[in-house]
């Protein structure tokens, strides 16, 4: 079997390869310009023109049918899935235009879901333009395309989450020295937010990521829930064990929530365990007043 092994355009993927795609592919292809990998090995899905859910590639929820080795874009091949979420999927992938590894974020294909990723671009864009000497510790968007109803979202691809960090050093908590450096890399991001007028709405363990070429170098992940601060869209926001009181109050919020979630990250890369674990937003309210209240007895 032929491999497409550098760039050709659609017309020569199609006298060539015909046969290694689907007939939903041939008519595909038509429309890039640049063809650098067809997925000729996958087990790829029979899409149907005009068929229900998306014409075969979705399931009921909008979600895209991710199929190993299979292409995205005739460009991007899956490697394997690295996330998932009320948004869609986060997949691994060989660009094989550059021969670099990327994460490509594929938004559900749903009306409501597309809406807040075309926020997340703008503050992405934003986030790219503005930290051109990559020194506040972002994650950078590399580019965002369209495929097959879905908006895909590429990124350099990086390393553990802190969470998974935490894990593996099995809830022990880390030095005073190295939680020194992870609260300077996530405040240089927060610096920067803070100068754009921009609310990560979902700062966690699991949106902080090592970056793979320093050992200790983190990036802070996943916008999708961002807003800038006088564009507040959303009441319920924040994942529980970070979430700012005035949330759980559903009183008006600012860029300070952030900095709750922020305060109890930190409290956990210390100890190796949530600060405040509550199992509803009730009980998230009331492990707050208990620490804040042996706080004000001791205070006393």
């Amino acid at each position: 079997m032929h491999y497409v092994t550098k760039q050709t355009s659609s017309e020569i993927a199609l006298n060539h390869f015909r046969s290694c795609l689907t007939e939903y592919e041939q008519e595909e292809i038509i429309d890039y310009t640049e063809v650098w990998f067809l997925g000729q090995d996958s087990e790829k899905v029979e899409g149907i023109p005009g068929g229900g859910h998306n014409c075969g590639y979705d399931d009921d929820h909008g979600s895209y049918f991710k199929v190993l080795h299979d292409h995205i874009a005739y460009r991007f091949e899956v490697l394997e899935v690295i996330g998932k979420g009320s948004f869609g999927q986060v997949v691994k992938c060989l660009d094989h235009k550059t021969n670099e590894l990327v994460a490509i974020k594929i938004i559900r294909n749903k009306k409501r879901f597309h809406h807040q990723a075309l926020v997340e671009l703008k503050i992405l864009d934003a986030l790219r333009r503005n930290d051109k000497e990559n020194a506040y510790n972002v994650i950078h968007m590399k580019d965002y395309f369209y495929f097959r109803n879905h908006l895909c979202i590429s990124f350099e691809l990086l390393g553990l989450n802190l969470y998974e960090l935490i894990k593996k050093n099995n809830f022990q908590g880390f030095s005073m020295a190295l939680i020194r450096r992870f609260t300077y890399a996530i405040l240089k991001c927060l610096q920067l937010l803070h100068r754009e007028k921009i609310i990560h709405c979902d700062l966690k363990p699991e949106n902080i990521l090592l970056f793979q070429k320093g050992q200790g170098t983190i990036k802070v992940i996943d916008f999708g829930s961002s807003c800038y601060e006088h564009q507040r869209v959303y009441t319920y926001i924040q994942s529980r064990f970070y979430r700012s009181p005035e949330v759980i109050l559903g009183h008006p919020y600012g860029m300070a929530i952030d900095m709750w979630s922020l305060g109890c990250i930190l409290a956990e890369l210390y100890s190796g365990y949530p600060l405040f674990p509550g199992e509803n937003e009730g009980e998230q309210l009331a492990c707050i007043m208990e620490v804040r209240n042996v706080y004000c007895t001791f205070s006393r």
